[in-house]
């Protein structure tokens, strides 16, 4: 799955999860993206009241995400414990994550 931010960025996007409003009215949609060069998965609203001005270029959700907690994440952030570390972007787990989706042709090899 791929979106385009409105300033023309085209990001991967390895997580997509849903949390209920405040007042539990509706669910709000949030993806995980990767930027390059950002060091760790960054969140985009799709729904919602304060929604992120994203475009869904590529719709497709890649075979190798797994349900987990309310969400769609790339099998290795879940299987490996990724997933909160590299929220909080800690550098281990953002270049092992790197390291895989590389791997899988999911990012360019001189993505960092």
């Amino acid at each position: 799955m791929k979106i385009k931010t409105e300033y023309g960025h085209l990001i991967d996007i390895f997580g997509i999860y849903w949390v209920l409003s405040i007042d539990n009215s509706y669910a709000e949609t949030i993806l995980l993206g990767l930027p390059k060069g950002n060091g760790g998965l960054t969140t985009f609203r799709i729904t919602g009241e304060l929604v992120d001005k994203v475009e869904i270029i590529d719709p497709i959700i890649p075979a190798n995400f797994m349900y987990i907690n309310s969400g769609l994440y790339h099998r290795a952030l879940i299987e490996e414990n990724l997933l909160d570390n590299i929220i909080e972007y800690d550098e281990d787990a953002y270049n092992r994550f790197l390291e895989i989706i590389k791997s899988e042709g999911l990012v360019e090899p001189d993505f960092y």
